[in-house]
């Protein structure tokens, strides 16, 4: 039971310290998000195994009959440990342990969950147009 008196600023106060600026910073790259979406389901991952996703989801938005290839992954791999993974901890709210390559998800706030559940909804709806239209222009 809440408090009397409490409001939704208390609440937001109990929230994770991430910046709206820092959020939206942090989702800005294609490759941040997919890690993110990957860690919102599974809390934790290896770099290898977010360097995999990351790629095979990048190669598929690219081309939906296509997969990354060992090069592809390898690149990623390194964008992932130098850039993307150090800027998703900086704002909070991923903890990278960059000589283990463990990945934890922090509590997300609620403005960046609610961000992150229409950005994946809308690249899913993206992609089933374009398999549609791949198909309809095969068939």
């Amino acid at each position: 039971m809440e408090p009397e008196g409490s409001t939704d600023a208390d609440e937001a106060a109990n929230e994770p310290a991430v910046s709206v600026d820092a959020g939206f910073d942090a989702i800005a790259d294609a490759r941040r998000r997919y890690a993110l979406y990957y860690l919102r389901e599974r809390e934790s991952a290896t770099l290898d195994e977010l360097a995999t996703v990351v790629t095979g989801w990048l190669a598929a938005r690219n081309d939906p009959d296509g997969a990354g290839s060992r090069a592809d992954r390898d690149r990623t791999r390194i964008d992932l440990h130098h850039v993307q993974l150090p800027t998703l901890a900086s704002a909070g709210v991923i903890s990278y342990d960059d000589q283990t390559g463990g990945v934890e998800l922090e509590s997300l706030p609620a403005f960046l969950d609610g961000v992150l559940d229409q950005s994946l909804a809308d690249e899913r709806a993206a992609a089933e147009r374009e398999r549609r239209e791949s198909t309809d222009e095969r068939g």
